[in-house]
């Protein structure tokens, strides 16, 4: 049996967090504030940092959402552990912080809006033999051998591939919401000399829709485990609701 799952909300304070990556180097201002964050989530949670999660700033909401395998008894001990002189407390608003129990089942046929923030790439061979980063694109790769296909419905494609792992569920309608193109930083390893940085650029999608769900089991999974890449850096977290809600 799988176990508990919970979803948390916080309410940042992103002047905080800030400094807390600027002193430990974490971030910079042209990219993505998801390492910065992912670490923030594991000073102050350790090993029940949310993830997936998600920062909402770019729907005009100052939150912070993620999964956690834990009960929200198993969520509030952990913060009790958390010092309130700590930099963390403070930066991610734990104070405030809001628990939600998610079903423990999920009935097949079931129907729910969703919304998602997800890095759309596939991996190339061709580059990882290179050494370079092996990510592209979905909707120019899909171009390549389908010229003129738009964007959007490139993207809704590749998110039903996504939902449909392991039959999980299935996409009944989509759009992409918001569309931009990111630079993340990433630590990777260096030839003996430890840890250095990569700043990866990439498609930044906002996708909205609703979804049925066809295995309860695989959907709890899907829940857990997110979609598509950087999931532990606040892309591929599914958010979902009654239909209506996020479409």
């Amino acid at each position: 049996m799988n176990s508990s799952l919970s979803l948390v909300r916080l309410q940042p304070d992103r002047e905080a967090l800030a400094r807390w990556a600027a002193e430990r180097r974490l971030a910079s201002a042209d990219t993505d504030q998801g390492y910065a964050w992912h670490s923030l989530l594991k000073a102050a949670f350790t090993n029940l940092a949310p993830q997936p999660f998600v920062d909402r700033i770019n729907m005009q909401s100052n939150e912070i959402l993620g999964y956690v395998a834990a009960d929200p008894a198993q969520i509030q001990e952990s913060i009790r552990s958390c010092s309130t002189d700590n930099p963390a407390y403070s930066a991610l608003g734990l104070s405030r912080i809001q628990v939600k129990d998610m079903p423990s089942a999920w009935s097949a046929g079931r129907e729910l809006s969703f919304e998602v923030r997800a890095r759309p790439v596939v991996r190339s061979r061709t580059h990882a033999r290179s050494g370079a980063i092996d990510e592209i694109d979905v909707a120019p790769h899909r171009a390549q051998r389908e010229p003129g296909i738009p964007r959007e419905q490139a993207y809704l494609e590749w998110l039903g591939v996504q939902l449909a792992r392991d039959g999980a569920a299935a996409l009944m309608g989509a759009r992409l919401h918001a569309f931009s193109r990111t630079r993340v930083a990433r630590r990777t390893s260096a030839d003996g000399n430890g840890r250095r940085w990569a700043t990866v650029e990439g498609p930044d999608a906002w996708l909205r829709g609703r979804l049925k769900i066809n295995d309860p089991v695989s959907f709890d999974a899907l829940l857990r485990r997110g979609i598509g890449r950087h999931r532990a850096f606040g892309f591929g977290c599914l958010l979902i609701a009654p239909p209506g809600v996020l479409e």
